[in-house]
């Protein structure tokens, strides 16, 4: 790139990237999933940061990460929830939504610890815990494997609230 062409460019690079960011906050982002008053319920007297919308364009994803506290880590006092949407289609191509349904729910039908069925969200969704600081609930609805997971000092004790999240996030799917 000559001299004269390097401001042009960089113009144009700064306009995809504000374009993106723009595009970040239009209506069925991953953070429309979700209310920040829904997360600020689950956060206590904290005050939430607003979402950070994002997309995987390979997979077609909508995520959107919330984060509240002090600290950097879990451990120092930071908690973090990130919600995710990614069309089945593209996670399992060729696969029948029915068969990834009963892959998502083996573990919790089988009894392994932390984990349980929840009834009544889409076709199947789970809970999981693979440690007292991290709980994942996940659900296959409308077309879309819904992932919502929350990293907390005390992450179990708020098993009911996300289910409640992931609920809420698969009915605005």
């Amino acid at each position: 790139m000559t001299k004269n062409n390097l401001p042009a460019g960089l113009a144009l690079t700064l306009l995809v990237f504000s374009a993106s960011s723009l595009e970040a906050q239009k209506p069925g982002d991953g953070c429309s999933l979700l209310q920040t008053s829904e997360i600020q319920a689950l956060a206590g007297a904290v005050k939430v940061a607003a979402g950070k919308a994002g997309t995987d364009n390979a997979l077609g994803s909508r995520t959107c990460e919330y984060e509240w506290g002090t600290g950097g880590n879990v451990q120092s006092g930071r908690s973090f929830l990130t919600i995710s949407a990614t069309p089945t289609s593209k996670l399992f191509p060729g696969t029948d939504v029915a068969l990834v349904g009963q892959g998502l729910v083996a573990d919790a039908k089988s009894g392994k610890a932390n984990t349980a069925v929840i009834p009544a969200v889409g076709s199947a969704a789970v809970y999981e815990s693979d440690a007292p600081i991290r709980v994942k609930t996940t659900a296959l609805a409308k077309g879309n494997m819904l992932i919502v997971t929350l990293e907390t000092s005390d992450a179990r004790a708020k098993k009911d609230q996300v289910i409640a999240l992931l609920k809420a996030a698969t009915g605005r799917l």
